[in-house]
């Protein structure tokens, strides 16, 4: 994956499981590495963080790049404790910025905890660096309930979550009140519902769901048959605002599936109970913020994982994979609440992909697609539009990708697949033909990818086929598709090596699905990174009424006088390629294997008499030595057949434009 990062300073690379960003000196950093090495990825950004999805995982990455992280906790001397992690990696020597705290606090020494919580020593001798102090993005919460000394009786929560370190509000709250500790409920008992099978004795059993400081955790004790559960220990009672569901789901250590338990919980629930809080404090002051490159963790917004992101109205949007959710991130944060989700409803097909266009969501479903926009709402601010949804789905998941004043997308419905669409407003239009739609015609097109570039006023949207090994464009401009495809030393066509592609520092740079590799896209550059490129041309079915034919002569007008002068050598400018038939080089500079190509361009023709089943010898002639710009390339005494196609094809160095072309040819009698 890669993305120019908003700001124009940056480029975010993503290539295996290494995340870099690329200064506008094209100098590389390595800023952090994800939980997965294979795939596509999806890239975006708020102005202020980075964000990536890669189907198991999200990630966030502080544009800025400040030397800190997300928690929060409390404070006495100099001695830190940490009571929830947000985001970020605490480490020693890192700094910390909040207030209540000295300017120029790090921490020196790590103490105990996992999951970067626990306590830790602090030195206040540093400078602050150049992280930011964001507390005052922290939401708080409204609460009903009254207060007696330092002790807050909560009855109701008017919104927002409850947590260590939440800001409260309320009628006789003093501004500011800090929640210092949970009261909340706890699971004092349970009685196995499933006993599931797979576990094993040592495992460690997490009850998932609720809204808590922390979950209610067992090991199990004691297994039965299959390894279902008989027993178990308790490790942590939790701490909940919010129960989970009865009968409760639960996660494993190991490979164990199916336990589900019912819990009995001590008093307080929905957010009601008693909770010690601090008015000592100002807002948020036990908030740090500020991001280094971090896995978002599991606990963060309704669900992990993603595949598919954008951003609108400053929120990050994404999907959760094979299933009908979105979720949507706090505005200006990478941090998701809890509630923060909903669900494509107006079809029972799974949501698959999703893209934001004019301000609008567009999700796109196994067989149907819809359109949510930003309402303001509580908790989650988006809702569908009605009279969006269509009958078209989507049938590759990374196909979508912006062109013109829309996007475009390989569609899917309860009918079959295989077209390509442009969105038109809330209507799909078809713009695939019956060529492009013959090629994927009952082929595996679920990993189809897109990217769209830029150049000399035409905008094309490129689609490759892995398991085809065949890549499509389609010229806005022109409304035309043409195959764009790289040849080995064989001469065999590939997909292009294209992979993912990003506009940047005024280059069009698109990454290798194979390799690596970075290249520039460049109208100049007339060899694919050092390679041949096979230009070719193939003219339709020349038939009169299935009558003999006779060919005189066959001109094509290429632009003259392109030969080369003496050997390609190197240039300090790129000078070698990736790139398709008949468009543009993609270029990295360095070395170049054609040495003497070029100089007397020649242009081969060839030609079918029985539907393109079998072909001719190829015959040459040449397009022009440089400054030859009156050569004419002509072929005479072409024979006769009842039904003709020709076919071109230039693989010299040079700068191949066909102009026009004229036949001369008479129909016979017969």
């Amino acid at each position: 994956g890669m993305r120019n990062i908003s700001s124009g300073n940056y480029m975010a690379i993503v290539c295996g499981s290494f995340v870099y960003v690329v200064d506008t000196d094209l100098t590389p950093t390595l800023i952090g590495s994800l939980n997965s090495s294979s795939g596509i990825v999806g890239i975006t950004d708020n102005g202020i963080n980075l964000y990536i999805v890669d189907g198991i995982r999200r990630y966030t990455w502080r544009i800025s790049n400040p030397s800190s992280a997300n928690f929060e906790g409390t404070i006495s001397g100099t001695t830190l404790t940490v009571s929830l992690m947000k985001n970020g990696v605490i480490a020693a020597g890192q700094q910390l910025l909040g207030a209540g705290i000295a300017s120029g606090t790090v921490i020196t020494a790590l103490g105990t905890g996992t999951g970067g919580t626990g306590t830790y020593v602090l030195n206040t001798s540093h400078t602050i660096g150049n992280q930011q102090d964001l507390s005052s993005a922290t939401a708080g919460a409204v609460v009903t309930g009254s207060i007696s000394g330092t002790t807050l009786t909560v009855t109701a929560v008017t919104s927002g979550i409850l947590y260590p370190g939440q800001t409260i509000q309320g009628t006789g709250v003093t501004s500011g009140t800090i929640i210092t500790s949970l009261g909340g409920s706890a699971a004092l008992s349970f009685s196995i519902t499933s006993a599931g099978t797979g576990y094993a004795v040592g495992d460690t059993i997490t009850v998932v769901g609720g809204v808590y400081s922390a979950q209610t955790t067992y090991t199990v004790a004691t297994i039965g048959g299959s390894g279902s559960v008989t027993g178990l220990t308790l490790v942590n009672n939790g701490n909940y605002t919010i129960q989970p569901g009865t009968p409760s789901t639960t996660i494993t250590s190991g490979n164990g599936t199916g336990l589900t338990l019912t819990l009995t919980f001590g008093t307080g629930s929905g957010g009601a109970g008693t909770y010690v809080v601090s008015a000592s404090q100002t807002v948020a002051s036990t908030t740090f913020y500020g991001l280094n490159f971090s896995v978002m963790p599991s606990n963060d917004g309704a669900f992990s994982g993603a595949d598919v992101v954008d951003v609108v109205d400053n929120y990050f949007i994404y999907n959760r994979p094979n299933t009908q959710q979105f979720g949507a991130s706090s505005p200006l944060s990478p941090i998701s609440p809890s509630l923060s989700f909903s669900s494509k409803d107006g079809a029972p097909d799974n949501l698959v992909s999703l893209i934001v266009d004019h301000r609008e969501v567009y999700l796109l479903g196994e067989v149907s697609s819809e359109v949510w926009v930003d309402s303001g709402l509580f908790p989650f601010a988006f809702q569908r539009i009605p009279g969006t949804s269509t009958q078209h789905g989507i049938a590759a998941k990374f196909s979508v990708a912006r062109v013109g004043n829309s996007f475009a997308y390989l569609s899917k419905n309860i009918r079959g697949d295989g077209q390509i669409m442009m969105m038109n407003g809330y209507t799909p239009t078809r713009i695939s033909n019956h060529a492009v739609e013959n090629t994927i015609e009952g082929a595996d097109i679920s990993d189809a990818r897109a990217w769209t570039y830029l150049i000399e006023g035409h905008e094309v949207y490129v689609i490759s086929f892995p398991s085809l090994d065949l890549t499509w464009a389609y010229d806005i401009a022109t409304a035309m598709w043409h195959k764009w495809l790289w040849v080995d030393k064989q001469n065999v066509y590939h997909r292009h090596r294209g992979n993912c592609h990003t506009h940047f520092n005024n280059m069009n740079l698109v990454g290798d699905w194979e390799n690596g590799q970075i290249y520039m896209l460049d109208q100049n550059v007339y060899t694919d990174d050092g390679g041949e490129i096979r230009r070719l041309r193939r003219a339709p079915h020349l038939v009169s009424d299935f009558q003999r034919q006779y060919f005189s002569e066959l001109q094509i007008l290429f632009q003259p006088g392109v030969g080369l002068s003496g050997n390609i050598t190197g240039s300090t400018s790129p000078t070698n390629a990736v790139a398709g038939v008949g468009v543009a080089g993609l270029a990295i500079a360095g070395q170049n294997n054609l040495a003497t190509l070029g100089a007397n361009p020649q242009a081969m023709l060839r030609w079918s008499n029985d539907g393109g089943s079998t072909w001719s010898n190829e015959h040459w002639t040449s397009i022009g030595l440089q400054g030859a710009y009156k050569n004419r390339a002509i072929w005479r005494r072409l024979g006769q057949a009842r039904d003709r196609i020709f076919e071109v094809v230039v693989t010299d160095p040079i700068k191949a434009v066909i102009v026009a072309a004229n036949l001369k040819a008479e129909a016979g009698e017969n």
